[in-house]
């Protein structure tokens, strides 16, 4: 046995030593410039498959480790040159100096569009879906977080487990109102975005405002030189729709410059068919009222953005960037009218309101980046700050006239209100970045000021003459200070790795209305731990779990007490005392073979904001109003699955959610004074890539996606559904792409009804956006094909709480 055991150790040395050699070099251009992400593979002899590879990284050297003795075959291939063969004999530690690659002369000086498959990395707490050259990279970014595995888009909310996620791009804080994050998003070309993080449960480096994540990561420079392009995109729903756009960027041994421009015109339809049931004191139907909506929406937006990068030397670099977004005169023309019958169904009354809204928005955000490496393990510090000027004008007119059921006009009654919002935010951070043992460390302080003001003039107009009244009109000013530290260690210890974060931060409040009299100040000081630890069993299983702690504060839109009139009946208004809500969230997964990946979660908010419908069956209004819920929490069980073995011609992968949601509210208009709201459902959503040509040039994709049953607030709606389809063609030595595609085929997407109905309450709204769009895109690609743009978003946190 003893022997047995000895020879057993002799052969694992023997064999331990005899594949320890490597071979090493560097990978350039015929300008001397290093290559990365250059592929090397290495062949045996007379071998037709490699048994190894790597790439080059971003000093264009290369390592192949773990080598025989013997000679081998080592292939170099890059888009856009042409690959070499070198023969190497391997007999000790081998270099084999420089090998230059050389352009392929079909596509030299041209932009290289290699279509590639979608695919999904998924780790604990963390979905990628990686797009970058792929059949999905075309259109608009917010086209692309629409077929995004674990993403809904409704209209213009973008929600993760059923919350508006924290946006980042390049791990930077988008700080944009909803409506303006859009706008950034379908400007921005899908074909700048490498990858899409969905974050569920995000570290602690992320704000404590985050219980979920959307970072989108754009390409980087790699190379030397110029390139440009210029998209367009038109659609066609109930009104057509177009965006016209040009990015251009230069890039030498010391400067990184991105340029572009985006126009979008847009004229979109919306139409709502409402219903509302009042009540008597004693519960009795007192009257019904159905009454139809029609808003048409036209929009003339411009976006810029300008971003240097500045490599002082080897160790530093400078960054500066600006965003530029203004949207002069978008208006809003709406159009009700509404059939009023008795408890019988007979008709009594009907009214017929327009209201004409012309709203003026720019937003202009700076920021400036120092980043310096502190040692050769890329350990470095950055300096980031950022200021925002946010503004946005808007005049409503609202008329209505009653009539009798015979058309006789009964009364009239008309106003004006003038509204004004001016939000100045400005952000600065520190970050450390150190590699230690098995990991890394980070941590880092930040400071965020928020100063927006308000101001609603409301004028009655049934004279004909503009009367201010002040009962209605507002000064709203709200400042917030929050001062906030982190520290974050990741470690692997083998098959374990583990993650553990804490953030604090302290917050200043104060929020003034002058209609209401009162002045609502709060300060309070937060912890936000989070953990989580992966353990790989083997290669094929491996499990964790997670915790994390966050916080949600208001929108300053939403603590503005000021109301947008639909009609004099039906208004939204804002809400002073509204304060943050905190959350607890575990969840645990497993993943098998990387095809099959599941997670069970639970999540309990308190403080929930959730927007509430109100009917005031006195008074004859509905209201809609953010409020903090008294209750919220919900658990769901999660199954991704990505089979392998698939024809090359086909990818596919499926997403499915199984949840329970519950909330309880404080039901103001009704007895008992609480109501507690509560639904299963189910989430799915499929994806399927088609190769249609044997060279690559003919692509498809088709996606669907279905959701069962959501309650947001006191509202619930169910069965939500849309199938989308498109085809690309790229041409001009794949320089350029067109792509010919229908989203919501069956115009299923968002006709559904949206019901609130409890106690006294009783209502709710359908409301049929232009979701059945055909659209044509084109892209064209000039200049140098090895370069990735510096492309990314400069915006910050708190910009995104604008509205």
């Amino acid at each position: 046995m003893e022997r047995l055991s000895l020879l057993v150790l002799l052969f694992c040395a023997t064999s331990l030593f005899a594949q320890d050699f490597s071979i090493s070099g560097n990978v350039v251009d015929a300008n001397n410039a290093p290559l990365s992400f250059v592929n090397v593979l290495v062949f045996e002899e007379d071998a037709t498959e490699p048994f190894k590879g790597t790439t080059s990284n971003e000093n264009g050297s290369f390592l192949l480790k773990n080598l025989e003795a013997k000679t081998y075959k080592l292939t170099f291939s890059y888009m856009g040159f042409k690959t070499i063969e070198k023969e190497v004999s391997v007999s000790s530690e081998e270099s084999i100096g420089t090998v230059t690659l050389k352009e392929s002369t079909k596509t030299l000086d041209e932009t290289v569009i290699n279509a590639k498959k979608p695919t999904i990395e998924k780790t604990a707490g963390k979905l990628v879906f990686n797009v970058e050259n792929t059949s999905l990279s075309v259109g608009s970014t917010f086209d692309l977080l629409k077929k995004t595995p674990g993403v809904v888009v409704i209209g213009e909310s973008i929600q993760i487990k059923f919350q508006s996620p924290e946006i980042y791009i390049n791990a930077k804080r988008v700080y944009l109102s909803s409506s303006e994050v859009v706008s950034l998003l379908e400007n921005t070309d899908a074909s700048n975005i490498k990858n899409i993080e969905v974050i569920t449960s995000p570290s602690a480096k992320y704000d404590g405002a985050t219980g979920t994540v959307l970072n989108i990561n754009t390409s980087r420079a790699i190379s030397i030189g110029y390139k440009g392009s210029v998209n367009g995109s038109y659609k066609q729903g109930t009104f057509p729709k177009y965006r016209l756009g040009t990015s251009h960027f230069y890039k030498n041994n010391w400067l990184n410059f991105y340029g572009s421009y985006g126009f979008n015109t847009r004229k979109n339809l919306k139409e709502d068919e409402n219903f509302i049931r009042f009540f008597n004191p004693d519960g009795s139907t007192n009257s019904i009222w159905n009454s139809d909506f029609k808003k048409i929406t036209r929009t003339n937006a411009h976006q810029a953005n300008l971003i240097a990068d500045f490599t002082l030397d080897d160790k530093q670099t400078i960054s500066l960037a600006t965003t530029f977004s203004i949207n002069p005169n978008e208006t809003y023309d709406n159009n009700g009218f509404a059939v009023i019958r008795n408890a019988q169904r007979a008709i009594d009354s009907t009214f017929t309101t327009l209201s004409d809204l012309g709203s003026d928005t720019h937003t202009l955000s700076i920021t400036g980046d120092y980043k310096i490496l502190l040692n050769a393990e890329n350990s470095n510090v950055t300096v980031t700050a950022n200021y925002t000027d946010y503004n946005n004008e808007r005049l409503q007119d609202v008329a209505t006239n009653y009539n009798d059921p015979a058309g006789n006009l009964l009364r009239e009654n008309s106003f004006s209100t003038d509204a004004d919002q001016g939000t100045n935010i400005f952000t600065g951070q520190a970050d450390l970045t150190h590699s230690f043992w098995r990991g890394n460390l980070k941590a880092g302080v930040k400071y965020s000021n928020i100063d927006s003001n308000s101001k609603l003039h409301f004028f009655d107009t049934d004279m004909g003459e503009m009367d201010f009244n002040p009962f209605l009109s507002d000064d709203f000013n709200y400042l917030e200070k929050v001062y906030a530290e982190y520290i974050n260690v990741e470690q692997v210890f083998n098959d374990f790795s583990l993650i553990v974060g804490l953030r604090g931060e302290y917050t200043d409040v104060e929020g003034r209305s002058r209609t209401l009299g009162e002045t609502n100040t709060n300060d309070y000081f937060k912890l936000f731990p989070r953990v989580s630890g992966q353990y790989n069993f083997n290669e094929k299983h491996s499990a964790g779990i997670a915790y994390t702690k966050s916080i949600s504060r208001p929108n300053y839109q939403n603590l503005n007490p000021f109301r947008y009139f639909i009609n004099e009946n039906n208004f939204n208004e804002g809400n002073p005392r509204l304060v943050p809500a905190i959350s607890d969230k575990i969840a645990f997964n497993y993943s098998y073979n990387n095809i099959w990946s599941f997670e069970a979660y639970y999540e309990t908010i308190d403080n929930s904001l959730s927007a509430l419908t109100f009917q005031d069956n006195e008074k004859r209004t509905l209201r809609n109003s953010e409020a903090n819920l008294l209750r919220d929490f919900q658990y769901s069980f999660d199954i991704q699955y990505t089979p392998r073995n698939l024809p090359s011609w086909l990818y596919f992968y499926v997403v499915t959610s199984t949840y329970y949601l519950e909330n309880e509210f404080l039901a103001v208009e009704s007895v008992p004074r609480t109501y507690k709201n509560h639904t299963a459902g189910f989430y799915g959503y499929v994806y399927s890539n088609f190769t249609l040509s044997k060279d690559r040039s003919w692509t498809a994709d088709l996606s669907s996606l279905y959701i069962s049953n959501i309650i947001q607030g006191s509202s619930n709606y169910k069965n939500r559904f849309f199938l989308n389809l498109s085809v690309r063609k790229s041409f001009w030595d794949n320089a350029a792409s067109i792509t010919v595609g229908v989203d919501d085929i069956f115009n299923t997407s968002l006709n559904f009804p949206v019901v609130s109905k409890y106690y006294n309450q009783d209502n709710f709204y359908t409301a049929q956006t232009e979701t059945r769009l055909f659209t044509v895109g084109f892209k064209y690609n000039f200049g140098n094909a090895r370069l990735r743009d510096n492309n990314r978003s400069t915006t910050t946190e708190e910009t995104e709480r604008i509205n």
